[in-house]
């Protein structure tokens, strides 16, 4: 098991050891910034399979002496380290079955740093595969009504992961697995029928049914589809008898094959007969007959399960999110989390409950630093006690942890039990006591208002989709209180809730978003300690990323379709300088204009300032451009006056 790890955790390890950070107290989370496009939640396998792993974590001699042998290894203090290897730390988590929502924290591991940051490749390889063919199994269960289902992707996976998948698949909510393996080793009802193969090998199609009648009896699944499926019907109803247990159908038009099958065998008497269908079937096509009523009374899902259906990771990450500055269980943590575009992390150990409302559905996973929110008494908490001092706390089964997924997901809206749900997530995540990512944030979540993307597509129906609002820089920082305070900050945040409110302005916004200010090392922007800035090439210290004085305004509520981040390393005064939170690269300008965007309307902080240059660079991009000057708030009145006389010269439109 030690050796399913990247060789990367072993240099970790040794430069930790060197560096003496080995043995301070840390915090690892795992969890998946976004769903997949189009996914409406995520279904938590694997975590039992974790469990084990971590217990059987071991560098025994020979495998040490391997890593020595081939260089990997040369310290001889880090090959003792390696051997007497044990994890005695504590593993917090969400058991298998339970949903995820971006941000989850699905694992936390806490102990020091080196026992747990060499644990993240077994970690991430089990949970991305599993949870990905869980998710991919509930959204197939969620359209398939009461039908049995039955995973068969054996022979599309590795043998390992197709062992893995069998095991997900059945807590997704499927019935049966082919593998037999995953039958023996997690007690999953196994089943199957013959394949043409067999068919083949006989003189003739009778031949083949009797010989598995004579074998298996007649409440086999015989397979009609070798030549003819209506002739296949016939000759198997003919050998078998009425009471012939299910046909199974494996290629052509489902939905008319399936229809013809029923009638056939309703007219020969065969009316308890049964028919299953397969053939590259997946939540989609499954979906579709459904729809149809066709009378199928199981399916057999193969290589779409194995493969996640389209996504065959759940894109889990395994990140540091706090640290010791010194060696010590009882050493105090220090938050910390990456500030990088599309990639941000929050720091800190966090809890989580999960809202409830009044019809049993989920509203809110809300996340907060650890003692920090009380959570209302039917609120549901997913976190569960898993390892504590090395020992597994924690045990589960397939048939418990499947019982749990179905039970979760009767927490979703029907509406987010589709194919093509109308919220992605269905559940939104909440921040209490820190600050949102930008790549999910809506306004830091307040009053469980939905990103935009969120909405039922009939909240966009009569929007402009040509016009965009782009909101310029409404942070704490820029409002009263903040360190580089601009007045009426807040009254500028509060008017643009009430601008753009749930119809976006009477509907003339197709999208809305937003800048931030995001200085990381921005170089001279900032005044060198010890001087005094100039407030024209250089500033105090303000919306360092990750800070509160980053966050927005607290009365700024506007449901974002993305969060532009802008002078990382630089001054970044223009929203177009920025790039997306939610994925490393894209500017605002092409955003824009891959959505068909051709006019902008601008507002926020400063006027003089970051408002004029992003409407500016909106004019020089061709977009036809205006400047909402009541829902903008300057630094003075002569530069704001002198920049609005700039912007109408070079095209903006100035709108009082």
């Amino acid at each position: 098991m030690a050796l399913k790890t990247d060789h990367y955790e072993i240099t970790m390890v040794a430069s930790a050891l060197k560096s003496g950070i080995a043995e301070r107290r840390a915090v690892f989370e795992a969890f998946a910034r976004r769903l997949p496009a189009g996914r409406a939640y995520g279904v938590v396998a694997g975590v039992d399979r974790v469990i084990d792993a971590i217990e059987r974590f071991r560098f025994d001699a020979d495998t040490v002496q391997h890593l020595v042998v081939a260089g990997v290894v040369s310290d001889p203090d880090v090959a003792d380290w390696l051997r007497s290897y044990r994890f005695g730390g504590d593993v917090t988590g969400y058991p298998d079955g339970e949903l995820f929502f971006p941000y989850s924290p699905v694992l936390t591991v806490e102990g020091s740093f080196a026992e747990c940051v060499v644990l993240e490749t077994v970690v991430l390889s089990i949970l991305n595969y599993d949870c990905a063919v869980a998710s991919a199994a509930a959204r197939v269960r969620d359209v398939a009504d009461d039908r049995l289902l039955i995973e068969g992707g054996s022979r599309r996976a590795d043998p390992d992961a197709a062992v893995a998948a069998a095991r997900a698949a059945h807590i997704g909510g499927f019935d049966t697995t082919s593998n037999l393996e995953a039958g023996r080793r997690y007690g999953i009802p196994t089943g199957g029928t013959t394949a043409h193969a067999f068919v083949l090998a006989h003189p003739d199609e009778k031949g083949a049914f009797a010989a598995q009648r004579d074998a298996l009896g007649t409440a086999s699944t015989y397979l009609v589809d070798t030549f003819d499926v209506l002739e296949g019907i016939r000759r198997a109803v003919e050998v078998v008898g009425p009471g012939i247990g299910a046909v199974r159908i494996d290629s052509g038009n489902l939905l008319a094959a399936s229809i013809r099958a029923r009638a056939l065998l309703d007219a020969l008497g065969a009316e308890g007969c049964r028919i299953v269908a397969s053939g590259d079937l997946d939540e989609f096509k499954i979906a579709e007959l459904e729809e149809a009523a066709a009378p199928i009374d199981a399916y057999l899902v193969g290589t779409s399960m194995v493969t996640g259906s389209g996504h065959p990771t759940a894109s889990v990450v395994y990140k540091l999110v706090a640290i010791g500055d010194s060696a010590g269980s009882g050493a105090p943590l220090r938050a910390v989390g990456k500030l990088s575009p599309g990639k941000i992390t929050v720091g800190g150990r966090k809890q989580v409950h999960r809202t409830v409302d009044r019809s049993g559905f989920w509203t809110a996973e809300v996340l907060s630093p650890v003692g920090a929110a009380v959570a209302a008494p039917d609120a549901h908490d997913p976190q569960v006690v898993l390892v504590a001092g090395g020992e597994r706390a924690w045990r589960d089964d397939p048939a418990a942890a499947r019982s749990r997924c179905a039970e979760r997901r009767r927490g979703l809206r029907p509406e987010d039990r589709v194919p093509h749900p109308r919220r992605s997530p269905a559940v939104p995540t909440e921040w209490v006591g820190m600050e949102s990512p930008a790549a999910t944030e809506s306004a830091n979540g307040a009053n469980g208002q939905p990103a935009q993307s969120e909405l039922a597509p009939a909240a966009r129906g009569g929007a402009d989709m040509s016009r965009a609002l782009i909101i310029v820089d409404v942070q704490n920082d820029f409002c009263e209180g903040g360190s580089l305070a601009v007045e009426g900050g807040h009254a500028v945040a509060a008017s643009i809730t009430d601008l753009v409110g749930l119809d976006r302005a009477g509907g003339n916004y197709g999208y809305v978003v937003a800048s931030k200010d995001w200085h990381i090392d921005p170089g001279q922007h900032f005044a060198e300690p010890g001087t005094n800035p100039d407030f024209v090439t250089s500033w105090p210290v303000h919306c360092a990323a990750g800070t509160q004085g980053a966050a927005f305004s607290p009365k700024l509520q506007v449901a974002l379709d993305e969060v532009f981040l802008k002078g990382q390393y630089s001054n970044g005064y223009s929203s177009f300088e920025g790039v997306a939170g939610s994925s490393e690269g894209v500017g605002l300008g092409d955003w824009l204009a891959e959505r068909g965007v051709e006019a902008v309307d601008v507002v926020g902080i400063a006027t003089d300032y970051c408002v004029r240059a992003t409407a500016l660079d909106a004019a020089a991009a061709g977009f036809e451009t205006a400047v909402l000057v009541g829902h903008c708030a300057g630094v003075a009145p002569d530069s704001s006056a002198a920049a609005l006389e700039e912007l109408s010269a070079a095209g903006v439109t100035i709108v009082d």
